[in-house]
């Protein structure tokens, strides 16, 4: 294979795996609205995605393979990028089984919720260690959820634009942002956490004897939101990989 002909099918190869990153943001960004809203339909366009998004993984897959096989290059960027992009593919497709996972858990929990935002609240607790008490409420908890859905999406957006480009200074930049996502997720499983625990989640069951099936099924939510930016700082270490030729090393 000449050095044209490689060119053009890593240009085709690079454009595939943009195609899968942005087709994860958008299942991603849909899994969110879903959220807000209780738009069923959209968990049911989610899902729907899930198998579109493992048919481009396993066309990037193929053609990685393809031209590792034809080419057989031994060395320097095309041999970095042929084989990272395998597990960058693996790592974007399991983004988009994030986000089924919570379009999902929310129609399990649609038969928890009723036809209104709860808003049962639970006596007042420390938010965080040494600060004042806060009175926690399921409707608090749910927009901290979404805080939290929309720096994933975020964090989300940023890698792929860094993908597209093989931007190293933007990877390394993003690889410290998920720092904010980790941060929010523990105030979430924190506040989650206190309305699940035995004292206070008995006044909570006299008021709604469903409370703690939701709060189980927010904790799953969460977890498959900080998730999300778990796979990004994968791929973004990888990204650096490919421009630099070096593992990228966290403080």
């Amino acid at each position: 294979m000449t050095r044209t002909i490689l060119d053009k099918e890593l240009s085709e190869l690079n454009a595939q795996l943009t195609r899968l990153g942005s087709t994860g943001c958008e299942a991603l960004k849909k899994a969110l609205e879903a959220f807000e809203t209780g738009d069923l339909a959209k968990c049911g366009m989610v899902i729907e995605m899930d198998p579109l998004i493992d048919s481009m993984r396993t066309a990037v897959e193929e053609h990685a393979i393809r031209l590792l096989t034809m080419q057989q290059p031994l060395g320097g960027r095309d041999l970095r990028l042929l084989t990272c992009m395998l597990s960058i593919a693996s790592e974007l497709e399991r983004i988009g089984d994030n986000a089924t996972a919570v379009a999902q858990i929310m129609l399990r929990m649609t038969p928890l919720r009723g036809t209104s935002m709860p808003h049962v609240q639970i006596e007042s607790v420390p938010h965080i260690e040494g600060q004042e008490t806060i009175q926690i409420t399921e409707a608090a908890i749910i927009n901290s959820m979404l805080e939290l859905g929309r720096e994933a999406l975020r964090v989300f957006e940023g890698t792929v634009k860094a993908l597209t480009e093989y931007n190293a200074s933007a990877a390394r930049y993003i690889c410290e942002e998920d720092d904010v996502v980790d941060v929010r997720y523990h105030l979430v499983r924190h506040d989650l956490m206190a309305m699940m625990s035995g004292a206070r989640a008995i006044p909570a069951l006299k008021n709604d004897s469903l409370i703690l099936q939701r709060a189980t099924y927010l904790l799953w939510i969460a977890h498959k939101l900080e998730r999300v930016a778990d796979h990004c700082t994968n791929i973004c270490e990888r990204i650096v990989f490919i421009v630099e030729g070096e593992n990228m090393v966290r403080a």
